[in-house]
């Protein structure tokens, strides 16, 4: 068990269960997409890691780790060493990969969770904390998104304001999925998300239809369905989308680009929406089982499960909630 053949370089032994790895996660473990891409890339990276070390993965002990860690911060190109969230990011890879490896007999031991244990929390501790991010009043996030002109980014800032919903959710939305009668949106389904149908206010139902009613005035290719397009007339991606809410932010002094990332309160992207939307709706009394799924949070107890909360519940706690910007 373990070990590498003659025939066999350790990079390429590494390589080939990393392949099966991949394939477990796509085919059985049913991940995302971006989890996916993310995995793989870090599974890989350890493969030429561990290679050096002349070591694969099912020979990987405690003390091999140790020097792990070490060329991660040797590599990285940060002054204080990898954050605490991408150290813990790519440790659960490696977990999983070795679990991964353990249940199909190809090794016998997993020695991360007990290095995890005892080690990690030690880099914690000795890491850099990041601050939190800011959450700015909702004057200041109403004068932000009414000072733009064009209408799709007022749209992209307001839906991701009155919605709450993630960037990767704005990036895949596509224009049938606005319901403008009943004032709602239809997310593609994802793990993360427990909930799709999100409802919006008047406001934002009435920033979605003057975009749409001038989306005419921006390229688009044959055929193409998204909500949002680049100058090409393809869908934006993920990095266009955080520009356009980066860029309106800096003007308002409210994202600063040149700060490090783990001083989250000098910087302003799509995510801070989310935490506006949560922290204003908690303000206003929305109940939190209505909050969790229009969040699209996962099921907090067994009696979440049961508790069927109804369409119309949702709606009238948003509304009720909401604040006008």
């Amino acid at each position: 068990m373990g070990g590498v053949s003659d025939s066999q370089e350790p990079l390429t032994r590494n390589l080939e269960l990393a392949e099966k790895f991949h394939e477990d996660l796509v085919e059985f473990q049913n991940k995302s997409k971006s989890t996916v891409s993310c995995y793989m890339a870090d599974i890989r990276k350890a493969s030429r890691i561990f290679a050096d070390m002349g070591i694969t993965f099912p020979d990987i002990r405690r003390m091999h780790l140790k020097a792990y860690i070490q060329t991660l911060q040797k590599e990285t190109e940060r002054p204080n060493g990898l954050q605490i969230g991408r150290m813990k990011f790519i440790f659960t890879a490696l977990n999983s990969m070795m679990e991964f490896l353990q249940y199909e007999e190809i090794t016998e031991v997993n020695v991360i969770p007990a290095f995890r244990k005892r080690y990690l929390k030690t880099y914690k501790t000795d890491s850099v904390v990041s601050t939190p991010r800011q959450v700015p009043t909702t004057e200041n996030i109403g004068k932000m998104i009414y000072s733009i002109d064009d209408p799709m980014k007022r749209a992209l800032h307001m839906l991701l304001a009155k919605t709450g919903i993630r960037r990767k959710e704005a990036f895949d939305l596509d224009v049938d999925g606005i319901n403008l009668v009943d004032k709602y949106i239809l997310l593609k389904p994802t793990t993360k998300r427990s909930n799709r149908q999100i409802p919006f206010d008047l406001e934002c139902g009435d920033a979605l239809e003057r975009y749409l009613g001038s989306k005419d005035a921006y390229h688009r290719r044959d055929g193409e369905r998204a909500l949002f397009v680049n100058r090409n007339g393809r869908r934006c991606d993920k990095n266009a989308i955080s520009r356009m809410v980066n860029d309106v932010a800096e003007k308002h002094g409210l994202h600063d680009p040149t700060a490090d990332r783990l001083e989250q309160h000098l910087k302003f992207g799509p995510h801070n929406y989310r935490h506006w939307f949560t922290t204003a709706l908690r303000k206003n009394g929305c109940p939190e089982r209505v909050l969790r799924l229009l969040r699209g949070d996962a099921h907090g107890s067994t009696v979440d499960r049961y508790d069927h909360v109804s369409w119309e519940e949702i709606v009238e706690g948003y509304n009720a909630c909401m604040p006008s910007l």
